[in-house]
């Protein structure tokens, strides 16, 4: 009986790989809020979500990356970023994020400012009480936004 229940922990919390980052992809969490997706100038906030799922398709956790931007076209004229971790099932633990990277780049018109990029990897460990860490999980969130309050987004694990 204790392996059956043992077995039936760690199936349920192991997470499928997944390769996809298309829209619509499971392992992807999406919300944009500000102004319209393409102006001369304005603000806008987006929150890119990596999901991790069970081998039963469960949620286990989910990796956030927060960017708020505002542009006067075409520069980016300030980038706030931030992380956050939800959804966290229990036999999973957050252990914090352990890459970074942050930049301005040239998207158009000349400008090293008009463009920004921002990389922010996680860890999670799957841990069950009895048995111990059995997989670890690194999901990585990045982020392209422009002077122009256009975005794109790809995300990993």
């Amino acid at each position: 009986m204790r392996r059956l229940i043992g077995l039936a922990l760690v199936a349920g919390a192991l997470v499928l790989p997944s390769q996809a980052t298309a829209a619509g992809d499971p392992a992807i969490e999406i919300h944009a809020e500000g102004a319209a997706a393409q102006s001369a100038a304005g603000c806008r906030s987006v929150d890119v979500a990596r999901i991790g799922r069970s081998a039963l398709g469960f949620v286990v956790y989910k990796f956030h990356q927060v960017k708020r931007w505002c542009w006067s076209y075409p520069r980016v004229t300030s980038v706030r970023t931030s992380t956050y971790v939800s959804n966290v099932d229990p036999n999973w633990d957050y252990r914090g994020v352990i890459a970074s990277r942050s930049f301005f780049y040239r998207w158009c018109c000349g400008d090293g400012r008009s463009g920004h990029y921002t990389f922010r990897q996680g860890r999670f460990d799957n841990c069950i009480p009895w048995i111990g860490c059995i997989r670890r999980e690194y999901p990585w969130v990045k982020i392209w936004v422009r002077g122009n309050g256009t975005w794109s987004y790809d995300t990993g694990s």
